[in-house]
Parts: structure tokens; sequence; C-alpha cells
């Protein structure tokens, strides 16, 4: 049974659209929204929010994911429609826009949020940081968020940005990804959605060895195999090699729908299987821990829906580098040499 995502009452109090305009008349159009805005809610936006996606149903699709954040991080949120259809010898900048003050319910009071929805076509596709600065709010980060694509090492728009957004899950398939976001990762903060959607299999997972029984075993661990979707897997078998310091040999990959880890290790002559696997479809990971003559137990967890809007709320919360993430990042570009 699928289960639906809860609604958030999301209320538009002003809109503005039109066709080939500059820079300048969108921030007048959402100046006069804003003197709307100041009388129907309070504007406690705390980031700016860039999405680059490639055609309008994208752009209504994650805009329907941030909207579904409600109040807990309200933004100006600026998507960036870089049409596919353009002729490449396009020689003159066009700009389609389309601008909304909206207000969501935030613990009783009304809370304002804007959204500027720009077509670019032309050689705006290819500055895009010269978009977004007139956009981005005074004083605070901006985050850009790439749903299906890695920005190359050059791209402008990451000047503009303090953090930027992406899923492994989604570009885990394309060549050299792993080794081009480590790259990405030097140069400015990362969120992955993959790695926030791993955090209940990675505490699952490190609870199995709290304690003084088990604990020992990751001393000597030998063998460790994690199987998933690309991306994902990498990401999980990083994190536990770059935290037990395992070599390369040790550890397996493979293909699979839901992510399963299982690791054998040894302590005091006694061998020592730990696992966690989601078995089917439904939202459940079993955890398991046998040991040679020894205690045993088993475990159910449920988990939560995977809904996208809880993935990116939880990223948008930190907003510095993770030192896990990329020591795990590390570790899984190492698996593919």
């Amino acid at each position: 049974m699928t289960t639906v995502q809860p609604s958030v009452q999301f209320d538009t109090i002003g809109s503005w659209e039109a066709d080939n305009v500059t820079a300048a008349q969108i921030e007048r159009a959402l100046s006069g929204l804003r003197r709307h805005e100041e009388r129907a809610a309070v504007r406690t936006s705390v980031l700016t929010l860039v999405i680059v996606v490639a055609s309008a149903d994208e752009a209504q699709e994650h805009l329907d994911v941030v909207r579904h954040l409600g109040a807990r991080h309200p933004s100006r949120t600026l998507v960036l429609v870089l049409d596919s259809e353009t002729e490449e010898d396009e020689d003159e900048s066009r700009l389609d826009a389309s601008v909304s003050v909206c207000v969501v319910d935030r613990a009783g009071r009304q809370v304002a949020v804007e959204e500027v929805v720009l077509e670019c076509r032309g050689p705006a596709r290819f500055h895009l940081d010269s978009l977004v600065l007139p956009f981005a709010l005074p004083d605070l980060p901006v985050a850009v968020w790439l749903p299906t694509s890695l920005p190359s090492r050059g791209d402008p728009l990451l000047v503009t940005a303090d953090r930027v957004v992406i899923d492994t899950r989604v570009v885990g398939y394309q060549p050299d990804a792993l080794s081009r976001l480590l790259s990405l990762s030097h140069q400015v903060a990362v969120t992955d959605l993959s790695w926030w959607r791993l955090k209940p299999w990675r505490n699952l997972f490190a609870s199995l060895f709290e304690g003084h029984l088990y604990r020992p075993f990751l001393a000597d661990v030998h063998h460790l195999e994690v199987t998933g979707h690309a991306g994902p897997r990498h990401l999980f078998a990083g994190w536990v090699m770059s935290r037990l310091d395992l070599p390369r040999s040790v550890v397996h990959l493979g293909d699979a729908e839901h992510l399963s880890v299982k690791l054998v290790a040894t302590h005091g002559g006694r061998r020592g299987r730990f696992e966690v696997e989601r078995k089917g479809d439904e939202r459940v990971i079993d955890a398991l821990v046998e040991i040679d003559d020894g205690p045993s137990f088993q475990q159910k967890v449920q988990i939560g829906e995977a809904w996208p809007s809880r993935a990116l709320a939880d990223a948008l919360a930190h907003m510095g580098h993770n030192q896990t993430y990329e020591a795990a990042l590390d570790a899984a570009v190492g698996l593919l040499r």
C-alpha cells in the first residue's frame, strides 16, 4: 500500500509572470509582491535555494518537494529551467519568468516564502551565476540543488553556492560520478540525499556493536559485503571502511534493489556475523547478530517513509562540511580503483 505524503497548507497571495524579460524587471515585480507579503505574513527565510532542472514539468515536481518542507526551512526558491531544445547557436539570452509569494502555517503563524521560476535560453544558460546573484537573499546561505546531474569543476554556478545538494542514487551510475563528487567536495560543502536516507541504516548497524560483548569483533573484520544501488552501496561501504580502517581486499559489493550489509569478524577464537537487511517492499530493516557458541539476537526496525522532502529537510539543516561523509566518499572512490 502506498502512503501519501501529508499535505501542507500552501496558499499563493500574489503572482506575476512574463516572457522575454530582464532580471531587473523580475526584481521589480518581486518587490511589488513583497509589499503584499509584508501585510499578509512574516518573511522568515533562512536560505536561498536554487534548483537546476531541464523542463517545466521537472520544475513543478521539485517545487512540490520544497513545498512539502512546510515551514521547516522557509526560503526563497529560484528554479532555473535550462531548455534542452534551445538552439546552440542562439546568440541572444531570453528569460521567461514566473514569480509567486506564498504563505505556509508555522505554529499558528503565517510565514511567507517566495518562488521564482526562470526559463533560460541562449547564452544565459552558461552563466547561471549572473542569474542567481541578483535574487540571493543578503547574508543568508545559498544552497544549489542539482536533482539529476553533477556540476563540472569550472561551473560558474559554484561561485554562488555555500552548499551543493546532489543524490548519488540518481547520479551514481554516471561515469566517474563518485570521483567528480569527491573533487566537488574539495571546492564546496556537499549534501548527498542518499547519505541522509542511509542514516537509519548507519545508526542500526553501528548499534549492533554497542557494549563489551560485540565491540571487540570490530578489531578483526575479514569480510564486508554491501549490496544495493550503485552510489548508496559505495557510500555505505566507504563509511564502514573509513570508520574501521578496513583494507579494500575485505570489501565486496553487489547490485540489489534494497541495501543489505553483512560483516564477518572474529574475536577470542569465535566467529561473529552481523547483518542489516531490508527484505521485500516492507519498510522494515532486519538486524541479526550470530556468534559461534555465544550470544545472538534478531531485531526488526521500522523505517519511515522515504519522502523526498524529508531527506531534503535533513540536508538543508546542515550547511557546513560533513567530515564523516567526505571520509566515506573518499573511501568509496577507492573501491572503484
